[in-house]
């Protein structure tokens, strides 16, 4: 979010707006705006696509989505961070024996998923969803023909260049996806769109950014390296999938298509805050700790929080205040169909409270070589989703699995402060700082929501 400069009075209008312009400009800044811009074009995309397309559309194509992030998840071995803190990222043949390995990675993939999608289909009684489980297969084959450039261009921080690209690309998706929606109506929109956005991001991996060409290079040396690096990240991230896709796999089966819809789009938003947080702790804070680090470790220690502070606070703010005013939100974007997508929304969001704290203790554990951490975290977790799940289920049926998810980052939290507890990073006056504003966000979100609701007659 940008940072409000106050000029010295006694600077001069040249030397004031200088100031102002470099806060405006700088990596937090055009990180946060655009996110916040993608946000809005994300928004207006579900808008507009619930008006051509109906709920059990998005239930599906929820559905197959969690099968593909289920088999990503299961093979991520953590290529960016691997590159952003090697020594060797920008060399040439480096990064053609990593694009190697990420391309067999997306082949095998593309290959697993085809063979997979009938019995997927048949496991969640949907048979009819083996085609479109297969055709989106092809996602991973696409992503693993881009070129590796612009993860070098995240290792070299131009933030600013990744931004435009990324705005000008999700634009022209959003465009993609609205004509689909016209000819097809159906669940069969989003997925050729998927697959064509895909197809452009691959395009522009290559024409858009410097020195993006590269060659099949394989290397068993450097396989072993990544996966010495990755093991952790590995296993972190197959405790993800269960984190993160347990829940629509589990409700896939005990809600109808149209209620599965529902929770999809509400699920959908509450992750929109999520995207700010791992966009600006992802492009920013870990290049910037991972360099504080090589060049200066005990230095990390004072900086952890000061290089974070004012974006920290404002979105502890506008987090609250989306969980205060989420019924509204609902509301105004979508038509009375849709209603039952603010309870969902209320709950989801509560874990997007504790995100920005949680991402940060990640990258900065990780940019000291702790990679164990994640999988720790991933671990705690899972095992709050086992046994707070469980009761909540038994209690409270279905609804109780989103109650578990909605605060699953609660216990995500502790693990965070007692890691940074441990490598003498934590400051627990600002953690309860970022706690009390974010409850003044709760507090002012709702009572500008029954405001509003009780001035227009809203219901």
């Amino acid at each position: 979010m940008p940072i409000r400069i106050l000029p010295n009075p006694l600077m001069s209008p040249a030397a004031a707006f200088r100031a102002v312009r470099r806060g405006v400009t700088s990596d937090t800044s055009v990180v946060v705006g655009v996110m916040l811009l993608q946000n809005v074009l994300r928004i207006v995309s579900s808008v507009i696509l619930t008006r051509l397309l109906n709920a059990e559309a998005f239930a599906i194509v929820g559905i197959i989505t969690s099968v593909m992030v289920t088999f990503a998840l299961i093979s991520d071995v953590g290529i960016i961070a691997f590159i952003v803190r090697h020594e060797k990222g920008i060399d040439r043949d480096f990064r053609d024996e990593v694009w190697t390995l990420k391309l067999v990675r997306g082949i095998a993939l593309s290959i697993l998923v085809a063979i997979l999608a009938g019995p997927i289909a048949q496991f969640m009684e949907k048979p009819e969803l083996q085609w479109p489980i297969a055709v989106a297969g092809l996602t991973s084959l696409i992503d693993g023909l881009g070129s590796m450039a612009p993860f070098n261009a995240l290792r070299a921080r131009r933030v600013k260049m990744m931004s435009s690209i990324d705005v000008g690309s999700q634009i022209v998706g959003l465009v993609i996806s609205i004509i689909c929606a016209l000819i097809f109506r159906s669940f069969w929109a989003i997925i050729l769109s998927t697959l064509l956005g895909q197809l452009l991001s691959v395009g522009v991996s290559y024409w858009l950014y410097p020195d993006s060409s590269q060659r099949f290079r394989f290397s068993k040396a450097r396989a072993a390296e990544l996966w010495q690096f990755s093991r952790f990240i590995t296993g972190s991230t197959m405790l993800t999938l269960l984190i993160t896709q347990g829940d629509k796999l589990v409700l896939a089966r005990a809600f109808p298509l149209d209620m599965m819809g529902i929770y999809i789009i509400a699920a959908g938003l509450a992750v929109a805050p999520i995207g700010l947080v791992t966009a600006y702790a992802g492009r920013v804070l870990y290049p910037l700790y991972a360099e504080i680090f090589r060049e200066s470790p005990e230095a990390l220690r004072t900086k952890f929080y000061s290089v974070r502070m004012p974006q920290t606070l404002f979105y502890m703010f506008a987090a609250g205040g989306f969980i205060g005013c989420a019924h509204l939100v609902i509301t105004l974007l979508y038509d009375p169909r849709y209603a039952g997508a603010a309870m969902y929304l209320q709950i989801l969001s509560i874990s997007t409270f504790f995100a920005a704290g949680n991402y940060a203790a990640n990258e900065v554990m990780i940019a000291i070589g702790n990679t164990r951490f994640t999988f720790v975290t991933n671990l705690a977790r899972l095992g709050y989703l086992a046994i707070v799940g469980w009761i909540a289920w038994s209690q409270l049926g279905p609804v109780g699995i989103v109650w578990a998810v909605g605060t699953v980052e609660f216990a995500a939290q502790v693990i965070a402060w007692i890691a940074l507890r441990r490598h003498g990073f934590l400051n627990v006056s600002r953690e309860l700082l970022f706690i009390l504003v974010g409850l003044t966000g709760i507090a002012i979100g709702y009572s500008g929501e029954q405001a509003i609701m009780a001035l227009f007659n809203i219901r």
